[in-house]
């Protein structure tokens, strides 16, 4: 009995504790796939010169509380290149 009171508190608090790293990692992978769809359109409807960087950060912070006191954060930075295809043709085409 003495054992059993000791131990399963302690199983209990680990497996919530996993359970919340879980979630944590779950957002950090949906807000990665949001940030490259925004990537992604961006660079789709770039107009602009022929070539340029897009970059953006978005920050992941799991929620304080329970046995974890500490900030958890992850910071996401995206970057990418913006080419204008239309652009970069019809220079080329001038080069010849």
């Amino acid at each position: 009995m003495v054992e059993a009171a000791i131990s399963l508190p302690l199983i209990l608090i680990t497996a919530m504790l996993l359970i919340r790293l879980f979630v944590f990692y779950l957002d950090i992978l949906s807000t990665g796939i949001k940030e490259h769809r925004k990537a992604l359109e961006v660079q789709d409807t770039y107009k602009g010169v022929m070539l340029r960087t897009y970059e953006t950060a978005e920050e992941v912070v799991l929620l304080r509380g329970g046995v974890l006191r500490r900030n958890v954060s992850k910071r996401l930075e995206i970057k990418t290149y913006l080419i204008n295809e239309d652009f970069l043709v019809r220079s080329g085409e001038a080069l010849d």
